[in-house]
């Protein structure tokens, strides 16, 4: 079967037109020829359709190959460009080389045509290759830098956001929501959690957030969030949901699925401003050993749970689909997006081991592919957490162990109010001096911050369940799970809350460790 290649052919004789075709066809090709004769004809091909080699013959009535090979060079475009002309002479070939063609074969010698396509067809490949190659480093660099960025602001940042929502919400307890200075504390909090948002976007992307992992079935995953999702999009786009009935379950953390579920939900709405249908499909897929991430790692070959975001909106360029998840990229209005929802998609996904890609073309929709590793350990599923109002605080006691004063300040007074007698401590080796003053029998609860000066958290908690094995522990951190795990062995059964947390968050925390 002979080989398909697109040719634009830039060439005023007919005959030598049928010439050129017949000799890749016996070259083992099935070209497909556009034949053009201007510098304008040339343009509106290679902007409206994709070629795989130009060739183009020497002296035209009113174009050259020179004239030619400069519209090619402003394209941009990495084709072979060949010259095949009855016009012989050294030197005439040599200046076209050195203009920038990458052959030039004189007519009476055809017999070099196609050897010298299969040399440059291989060359543009490995240009391509390496072009790709290229642009996956630079897209894991920006996504380290950016990522380093956001875990060295992230432990001071996250605290003062605790401490803020904190004492905001304190400052609304005990309010009538009609006084004028109840709007301001919600305002406060309202700015705190978009910043605490924003930090964890930004350790999303870069693949350094905190994730629980769970084994789910992902199809109810999508009927319980289709709701959401719906009021998300709006009345005038149809959703439709075909799920497998035989998925695979997987194993990975729910809250960051439904993230991603709503940030390609989003995307989709705003690929369909005047309306349209969006189709949630999932289904079993196998990876093969030689597929590659976008920043070049290997994918681990094997099975996979496949769900496909499609739409049918305005679609998007090949220019816009290479970019479309780095970080700040976006093809939005200025003040419509930060361009992170994309890049947190392609974070979550690659942190849960999984695999992400984008198919699109302009006014032919976009479908986005999400690959999640699955797993056949159903035995790994959490029970369901009891709802807050089910928990009982019975005055326990509870160890604080946290440097930042203002969240120490904060935690306590949260926790005391709802009953608890609590013992502070600003580090690790300052707990176990008040530890040794107490019964640890009589401490039902350690909670305590990772990353401390003189003796962090892991360490304190080990050290205390060598004294009491029956202590429970709740650690929590503003670092990232990198920075975390520097600082001890971090036992994934353990209790955690990243900071910045809400006071009902913890105290949800705090009573489901206590009941456990």
């Amino acid at each position: 079967m002979n080989t398909p290649i697109r040719v634009l052919l830039i060439e005023d004789s007919e005959t030598d037109a049928r010439l050129l075709m017949r000799c890749l066809q016996q070259g083992g090709y099935a070209p497909t020829c556009q034949r053009v004769e201007t510098q304008l004809d040339m343009a509106a091909a290679l902007a409206n359709q994709t070629w795989d080699i130009i060739i183009s013959d020497y002296v035209l009535p009113n174009f050259s190959a020179l004239n030619a090979l400069h519209t090619f060079q402003q394209s941009s475009l990495d084709l072979p460009f060949l010259i095949v002309s009855g016009v012989g002479g050294e030197e005439t070939a040599v200046g076209a080389m050195k203009a920038g063609a990458h052959d030039y074969i004189v007519k009476a010698n055809l017999s070099r045509l196609v050897p010298a396509i299969e040399r440059e067809m291989r060359e543009a490949a490995r240009r391509q290759e390496h072009a790709l190659l290229e642009e996956q480093l630079l897209l894991a660099q920006k996504m380290e830098t950016v990522g380093r960025m956001a875990g060295g602001v992230a432990h001071d940042f996250n605290n003062l956001l605790t401490a803020i929502l904190g004492y905001a919400h304190a400052g609304t307890k005990n309010l009538n929501p009609e006084d004028a200075i109840y709007a301001y504390f919600e305002g406060i909090q309202q700015a705190a959690q978009r910043a605490a948002n924003l930090t964890s976007q930004l350790l999303t992307f870069s693949r350094s957030q905190f994730i629980e992992p769970k084994v789910i079935d992902l199809n109810q995953l999508i009927i319980s969030t289709a709701k959401m999702l719906s009021s998300v999009i709006g009345e005038n786009i149809e959703m439709v949901t075909l799920l497998a009935p035989d998925l695979r379950p997987v194993k990975v953390d729910p809250e960051k699925v439904e993230q991603v579920l709503m940030n390609l939900a989003v995307n989709a709405r705003d690929a369909m401003p005047n309306g349209g249908k969006l189709t949630i499909e999932t289904s079993n897929s196998m990876l093969p050993g030689d597929v590659y991430s976008r920043d070049g790692n290997e994918l681990l070959p094997g099975e996979y749970a496949l769900v496909a975001v499609k739409d049918n909106g305005h679609g998007m360029t090949e220019e816009v689909r290479t970019h479309i998840f780095e970080p700040f990229f976006s093809t939005k209005e200025t003040g419509k997006g930060t361009g992170l929802g994309l890049s947190i998609c392609y974070g979550i996904v690659r942190q849960s081991e999984g695999h992400i890609d984008v198919e699109s073309e302009p006014n032919k929709g976009t479908t986005f592919r999400v690959f999640l590793p699955t797993t056949y350990d159903w035995g790994d599923a959490l029970p369901e957490i009891e709802s807050p109002e089910n928990f009982r605080l019975h005055g326990e006691t509870v160890l604080l162990v946290e440097d930042e004063p203002l969240v120490r300040s904060m935690v306590a007074q949260v926790l005391s109010g709802e009953g608890l007698r609590v013992l502070e401590a600003a580090n690790g080796e300052e707990a176990l001096r008040i530890a040794e003053k107490h019964d640890m029998g009589n401490i039902d609860l350690l909670l305590t911050d990772v990353v401390m000066p003189y003796m962090g958290g892991i360490e304190l908690a080990q050290e205390l369940k060598t004294i009491n094995p029956g202590t429970r522990v709740l650690l929590t951190s503003g670092y990232t799970d990198e920075a975390v795990l520097r600082h001890g062995s971090l036992d994934p059964d353990t209790p955690f809350m990243h900071k910045p947390y809400l006071p009902m968050d913890l105290l949800h925390k705090v009573r489901e460790v206590l009941e456990s």
